[in-house]
């Protein structure tokens, strides 16, 4: 027992021998006192039933009150150093729990996992600084990878456009070849120039979208270096291009020559054959090599295409790298709280309860929920000076009496 004194001295020894000695005989009387009590009421109810309230018989029931008040306060003053006792042991108990609780202010605990959550918090802020920074990194290195490729593939369009352009114009050349011009078209066609100059790429012009991640001077250096690593791949495919067609052209000048000069004697309608004829081997070649230009952009795109889906899914890949914390990261759970700093934050908080969650409970859920604010409105009502009442085709007021 001098151990358990000197570990919780509330439990002195002639406290527990009161527990023992007195709580008996205290339950036991508090028992028979509510007994009779309560039975005393049962019958008083039993005769307002029978017979109904009379003055008499409410006399008698408020002397049954005034007796039930005085024996519930003897009840209370019996048995109040028992639970006092027990309150003060389980204070004790409960006390010594509260000093090592995490959840409770100001303890050793609380204060040390308030440190945590700083920490955690800094770490956190780090590692999301980090990855927003390395997200930056990568959407930029992403912004200026789809912009070299947009200007790449602008100025593929406009030099596919210019030997599309040049073509033409020899297939012009060659198609406007008669009897009377054929030396002079003929000279132009084999002087036709098959190299493409450097004011090609001077003038050239990118109408790629620069994207806000790239400066306007980055974009320049961009664009130069496309044109100076296309440049030898330009004018190689321009020569072997153009040359080609021409050479196509030049080497049938004889043949072409004779037929014009058998059609010059053949008659009408033998010209008009003839004629025909020669137009159909032309549109015939002139097919061959665009569909031999075509096959090549096919390939072209499709490597480039290959290439893009690569470059993406380094993207993803990238992407998924950022989101791994590097080095130690404290165990976290972050939920949002909420922080109101004005009036009307509150107004919106409860908002949205109301909206979510309110609108659907119970009357009696919902009287609970605002008791507070109903007996606030209550006592405006009941104030005897300036009694102030709800508007409203949803609240009423009802008079509640009761006999002192």
């Amino acid at each position: 027992m001098s151990e358990t004194n000197n570990n919780l001295p509330i439990l002195r020894e002639e406290n527990v021998q009161m527990i023992v000695q007195s709580a008996p005989n205290a339950y036991n009387t508090n028992s028979l006192s509510s007994m009779r009590c309560a039975d005393f009421g049962k019958n008083l109810l039993d005769e307002i039933e029978r017979s109904g309230m009379t003055d008499e018989l409410d006399k008698r029931c408020a002397d049954y009150i005034d007796k039930a008040k005085r024996t519930l306060k003897a009840m209370n003053e019996r048995r109040a150093p028992f639970t006092k006792l027990f309150d003060q042991i389980r204070s004790e108990f409960t006390g010594m729990e509260n000093t090592i609780d995490p959840t409770k202010k100001d303890t050793v605990p609380y204060l040390i996992q308030q440190k945590r959550n700083a920490y955690a918090a800094k770490k956190r802020e780090e590692a999301e600084r980090a990855r927003q920074e390395e997200m930056r990194r990568q959407q930029r290195e992403q912004a200026i990878a789809r912009y070299t490729q947009e200007a790449e593939d602008d100025y593929r369009r406009q030099f596919d456009s210019t030997v599309t352009s040049t073509i033409n114009e020899l297939t012009s050349l060659n198609q406007s070849l008669t009897i009377e011009n054929f030396d002079e078209v003929s000279e132009k066609l084999k002087n036709f120039k098959t190299t493409l100059g450097n004011e090609w790429f001077q003038h050239c012009q990118s109408y790629a979208h620069k994207p806000f991640e790239i400066s306007d001077g980055e974009a320049i250096k961009i664009r130069q270096s496309i044109l100076n690593r296309l440049s030898t791949q330009f004018k190689a495919q321009y020569s072997s291009e153009i040359g080609e067609y021409r050479d196509t052209i030049t080497d049938a000048l004889p043949s072409k020559k004779r037929e014009l000069e058998r059609m010059a004697k053949a008659s009408a309608e033998e010209q008009a054959r003839m004629k025909a004829e020669l137009e159909a081997r032309e549109a015939a070649e002139t097919r061959r090599l665009d569909e031999e230009r075509k096959r090549k952009e096919e390939e072209a795109q499709a490597a480039k295409k290959a290439q893009q889906t690569a470059t993406e899914m380094d993207g993803l890949f990238g992407q998924a790298a950022v989101a791994t914390p590097v080095g130690y990261q404290p165990k976290t759970a972050v939920r949002k709280r909420v922080v109101t700093d004005t009036p009307d934050g509150i107004l919106a908080v409860v908002s949205m309860w109301w909206s979510k969650e309110g609108r659907f409970l119970s009357m009696e859920e919902l009287s609970k929920i605002f008791k507070k604010q109903i007996t606030f409105c209550e006592k405006l009502a009941n104030d005897k000076d300036n009694p102030e009442l709800i508007s409203s085709p949803f609240v009423r007021y009802e008079d509640e009496v009761k006999a002192k």
